[in-house]
């Protein structure tokens, strides 16, 4: 999985504490607390469903690997697995950010000028 925007790995962050339950850097990138939330969400999803990484990898179709990288925090996760790992659960991983959509509303759609815009 490719890192994101030169990202070093999520557990890089931790300023304090053992991943995914530590004290993220005040610099960490959004990327580090998000594979955080994704880590303790998908930890909590497999205790919740009995469901241990090698058996995850087989309904999902991601390499086993790939998920204790995921759980470790030393990759970011592409969407692709993500998805995989939804769907396998049948629960959702990602969070909804209620303020997503009032923020894009008062942003706008990004343009060549504007390319912050959500």
């Amino acid at each position: 999985m490719a890192r994101s925007n030169g990202d070093k790995p999520p557990v890089a962050y931790v300023a304090s504490g053992v991943w995914p339950n530590a004290d993220i850097k005040a610099d960490a990138p959004p990327s580090a607390s998000a594979a955080q939330h994704l880590a303790r969400a998908l930890g909590a999803a497999m205790a919740e469903t009995a469901t241990g990484q090698r058996a995850l990898a087989v309904t999902s179709g991601v390499a086993h690997t790939t998920i204790g990288r995921i759980l470790a925090g030393t990759v970011l996760c592409d969407i692709g697995s993500l998805a995989r790992l939804e769907h396998a659960l049948g629960q959702r991983l990602w969070p909804e950010h209620a303020d997503a959509v009032t923020h894009r509303r008062s942003v706008g759609k990004p343009t060549a000028h504007n390319r912050n815009a959500v």
